[in-house]
């Protein structure tokens, strides 16, 4: 506290001219992101698709994106996430909150998201597969997915639509030997790698950077995910606090259920109460209001 009485700590965001904090007037909510759409939506007139998820089922838990494919589509809050996104220092990675910091953690992406947080670093090239990989990518994506997207071989188009990988997976035979299923199991974990942990702000596509990590099935197990899932989000809300930015990319997923799993007020039956003519910016405002008054005791983590 200043000897004028104002809070210091309460306006070192607004320090940076591009920090959103610095610019809340109109006020700006993030747009929409794109919502996951189930790939085996169970149906009792076609049980078909049950069946698919139980054969695959064995490959995905063998990968460790078992519990990561029990995630169901709901619909994100996009004036809670923003008002959040305003709180997010990118030097500090944590939440500005009026009685401290806190963030999220890899304990929060092994509970929420049942992601694997230890072993080898997620990592390789956007470009030039021919000077690391000594193959084309296409070829090798024909190999290990069992198919290429027509169009798609000789272009340097490095992205896969997730439309064509559910596509796909919703038309698996059932007769599928052992080495096709370890194919489309391949397919399962790269949508939801673009549609679900790693996704861009478009949120419709997944670059083809993942597809070697995911060669050797055996090894897939070995990498830490969960912690490349939490850096995506960092990465994404710090690109957000820049207030010429409209969208966001990263795991809404797990920040929404870190939200209403820490902040336990926000959860659905409290969040979801709308008036008739509730609209985005009035939520945004009553979520300011809401961190704003916001006391220790009302958050389950402890805080720095």
């Amino acid at each position: 506290m200043s000897e004028s009485g104002i809070n210091v700590e309460e306006n070192l965001n607004r320090l940076d001219e591009f920090h959103i904090s610095a610019h809340l007037h109109p006020a700006r909510v993030l747009t929409p992101h794109g919502t996951l759409v189930d790939v085996f939506s169970v149906d009792e007139a076609d049980p078909s698709m049950e069946i698919r998820r139980q054969m695959l089922e064995p490959y995905l838990r063998r990968a460790g994106f078992y519990y990561a494919s029990l995630i169901k589509r709901f619909e994100y809050d996009n004036p809670m996430i923003s008002a959040l996104v305003e709180r997010w220092r990118p030097g500090t990675h944590t939440f500005h909150l009026p009685w401290g910091e806190c963030t999220i953690t890899l304990e929060d992406v092994a509970m929420q998201v049942g992601l694997p947080i230890d072993g080898e670093p997620v990592s390789g090239t956007l470009r030039s597969w021919s000077k690391f990989h000594q193959r084309d990518i296409w070829q090798w994506c024909e190999e290990l997915l069992g198919e290429v997207l027509d169009g798609h071989v000789g272009t340097t188009k490095y992205n896969i639509k997730l439309k064509w990988l559910r596509s796909r997976l919703q038309r698996m035979p059932l007769d599928s030997p052992q080495e096709a299923l370890v194919r489309y199991a391949r397919c399962y974990i790269m949508y939801l790698l673009g549609g679900v942990l790693l996704p861009d702000k478009a949120n419709n596509t997944v670059h083809v950077r993942y597809l070697p990590l995911l060669a050797n099935y055996e090894a897939i197990s070995t990498y830490s995910w969960g912690s490349v899932v939490l850096c995506w989000l960092y990465r994404g809300m710090c690109l957000a606090t820049d207030y010429n930015v409209e969208g966001m990319s990263g795991c809404h997923t797990l920040l929404m259920s870190w939200i209403y799993f820490r902040l336990p007020f926000w959860a659905p039956d409290w969040a979801g109460k709308r008036g008739k003519n509730d609209y985005a910016e009035q939520r945004l405002q009553r979520h300011w209001l809401r961190l704003d008054n916001l006391k220790v005791d009302e958050v389950t983590i402890p805080v720095a």
